[in-house]
């Protein structure tokens, strides 16, 4: 879903990029303690001021390395991505790939979920996709890198899907897994049992292709 931005302040690009090991650190303190700051306040309550305490640091340094309280979330929104992509390699690259479809289904959306409730910066930026195109291009760009990759699964786990179908079927699982993670942020009371159903649905919706590939090969 694309979002348009509202946000006026300044262009957020224009930060200072630290070069030493000592000031990359620190700027991860600053973008850490953005994290928790803007997803236990919301953007519009977060302050500075309140990211430097957070950060055991001074209102100067921070804004030596950012500008506006835009430019900030913008590098949290940055680093959330990496470290989401991160993730996603491991995921992939890992012995989980040797199960049947199913169990990688069920497992991989429960790492998923088990990655998104420890990372703050996840509901930093949900909550902020309306400030900034940058972090909806960002989003929308790993998604379809995730659904391109997830067509590779598809065509070794359930070969009854055509290759005509691959990109859409995968669009899919990503799409409502990434919103129903929303969905469970917004509503942890109920995260649990909103994943479990998340699973069946996905599950039925591509539990007719594995019978598809069961019939042709009879």
């Amino acid at each position: 879903m694309k979002t348009r931005a509202t946000n006026t302040e300044p262009d957020a690009a224009a930060r200072r990029v630290p070069t030493q090991v000592r000031a990359k650190k620190r700027v991860e303190r600053m973008i850490d303690a953005a994290a928790h700051v803007f997803a236990e306040e919301g953007y519009g309550a977060a302050t500075m001021e309140g990211i430097a305490a957070r950060a055991e640091t001074s209102i100067g340094s921070i804004y030596q390395f950012f500008p506006n309280k835009l430019s900030l979330f913008n590098a949290l929104a940055e680093h959330y991505h990496g470290k989401l992509r991160v993730f996603f390699d491991l995921l992939l690259s890992g012995p989980l790939l040797e199960q049947p479809w199913e169990v990688i289904l069920d497992s991989g959306i429960d790492a998923f979920m088990e990655f998104h409730q420890n990372e703050p910066g996840f509901r930093a930026v949900w909550a902020g996709l309306h400030l900034t195109e940058q972090v909806v291009t960002e989003g929308e760009a790993i998604n379809r890198d995730f659904a391109k990759r997830l067509e590779t699964i598809l065509a070794a786990k359930l070969p009854g899907v055509a290759a005509r179908q691959r990109p859409v079927i995968a669009t899919m699982m990503v799409e409502v897994l990434t919103w129903m993670l929303v969905v469970c942020v917004r509503r942890p009371a109920e995260a649990k049992a909103l994943m479990t159903e998340t699973k069946a649905m996905l599950g039925r919706y591509l539990a007719p292709y594995e019978r598809s590939a069961v019939r042709s090969s009879r």
